[in-house]
């Protein structure tokens, strides 16, 4: 464990001598409390780091590294996982793929969901930061996942300066706030720090919570079979 250890860090300090794009501001902070193992500190702003650049992998690297280090490899594994998947530089895919082996883990996870038809529609339950709040509608055309306003206040999740976007609905264009949920959960299939809006989609009822949009499912590998009911999300590759 250890010389994997070693060789992972010699690497990253390499890319983050070369990377214009992490040495600034929030994410900086981070590096200086993580060098001096305050992980914990460290990591309320890998967080903030990440929502600033959410396309960074070396702050969500360091985010995963400060999860593991405090001990919570539950939250580090998912980020290690995401890495693999989506670094566009090898050597950080291939750090978070030897962590994944150093602590037993598949790097390839498939969850499988059981979903229902309304109509047309695809029903997914879901659980967002832990709680179980009732069910998404599966929408592969929806850039964010978006949360109810009752929701939204039931879970105490405030826009802080994400700022507003504009979406094309079925009712017209409309603006809606959007938030960073710290986590969605479907069927065991776990993305950390979402970007989502917060919108009142017409003639929804209670039970179904929002859109479950391509700001989570892009984390994933993602199979609708509609002849075994089941929703298959692919995480790693």
């Amino acid at each position: 464990m250890f010389w994997i250890m070693h060789r992972l860090w010699v690497v990253l300090a390499v890319l983050l001598c070369c990377s214009g794009v992490a040495s600034a501001g929030t994410f900086e902070d981070g590096l200086a409390f993580f060098e001096a193992g305050h992980y914990r500190w460290a990591l309320e702003k890998f967080v903030a780091a990440v929502d600033q650049a959410p396309k960074d992998p070396l702050r969500w690297w360091y985010l995963a590294e400060s999860y593991r280090l405090i001990g919570d490899n539950s939250a580090a594994i998912p980020i290690y996982r995401h890495i693999a998947q989506t670094a566009q530089e090898p050597s950080f895919a291939a750090a978070a793929r030897q962590v994944l082996e150093s602590l037993g883990e598949p790097e390839v996870l498939v969850s499988s969901i059981p979903f229902q038809r309304r109509g047309s529609s695809v029903l997914i339950p879901g659980r967002i930061n832990g709680e179980s709040v009732g069910s998404f509608i599966l929408d592969t055309g929806a850039t964010f996942t978006s949360i109810s306003t009752s929701v939204a206040q039931q879970l105490g999740i405030r826009p802080q300066g994400a700022g507003m976007v504009r979406l094309v609905t079925a009712s017209g264009t409309v603006q809606a706030p959007v938030v960073i949920l710290d986590q969605v959960e479907i069927g065991g299939a776990v993305a950390r720090l979402v970007p989502a809006v917060v919108l009142d989609l017409p003639g929804m009822s209670q039970s179904t919570i929002g859109l479950l949009g391509m700001s989570f499912l892009e984390r994933f590998k993602v199979n609708l079979d509609l002849s075994s009911g089941l929703l298959l999300l692919e995480s790693g590759k």
